[in-house]
């Protein structure tokens, strides 16, 4: 037995040390990207349409202060798949926004993909065809940032601004829906 425990020993070390270099092995292309592991990135929307299958839903409205074409594109594999268009300010090249959509099926992005941030306010909003839930949230930077997620078209979206909250229901109601005012859709209040 003990003849048996000394063969297997030096296998075993040699085993595991060929597991944690091949999980290694399998970030460095992400790292190397600049992408979260398990992410998939793309320099245009037509790429990441392209690779998905599917079309990637924009809001029609965007505010001034944000800069086109996206910054990043980013795809969690799944399933179902779940897309992140990071926009940034015009001016500077910091994040503002972060549209999240689900594909094929509502699901909420993964955490490395949207991360958690603590809550610090909550309400119901109307948007055009569904209703939303709207968070006001902390970064660690501490600065606010809004969450708005819904389900719809099959989907489900999260966007994420550092900016107006009219303007955030602007382009979520933009991507909702049909053509009503917005002035008809009531704002929530903090």
């Amino acid at each position: 037995m003990r003849e048996m425990r000394s063969l297997l020993a030096p296998f075993v070390v040699v085993m595991a040390a060929a597991v944690v270099v091949l999980a290694a092995a399998d970030r460095v292309p992400a790292w190397l990207a600049g992408a979260t592991h398990g992410a998939r990135v793309y320099r245009t929307l037509a790429e990441a349409e392209a690779a998905l299958g599917a079309r990637l839903l924009v809001p029609a409205f965007y505010p001034d202060t944000l800069a086109w074409p996206p910054s990043r594109i980013e795809v969690a594999p799944g399933p179902p798949p779940v897309a992140a268009i990071r926009v940034a300010r015009r001016a500077g090249a910091i994040e503002a926004l972060v549209i999240c959509q689900s594909i094929g099926r509502p699901a909420p992005p993964p955490p490395w993909l949207l991360p958690p941030l603590p809550a610090l306010r909550a309400a119901d909003v109307p948007l055009r065809r569904h209703a939303g839930r709207l968070t006001r949230r902390l970064t660690p930077g501490g600065r606010v940032v809004h969450d708005l997620t819904w389900t719809g078209a099959g989907r489900q979206f999260t966007l994420r601004y550092e900016g107006a909250v009219d303007d955030l229901l602007r382009m979520a109601r933009a991507l909702d829906g049909d053509a009503r005012d917005d002035a008809l859709v009531p704002r929530p209040r903090w």
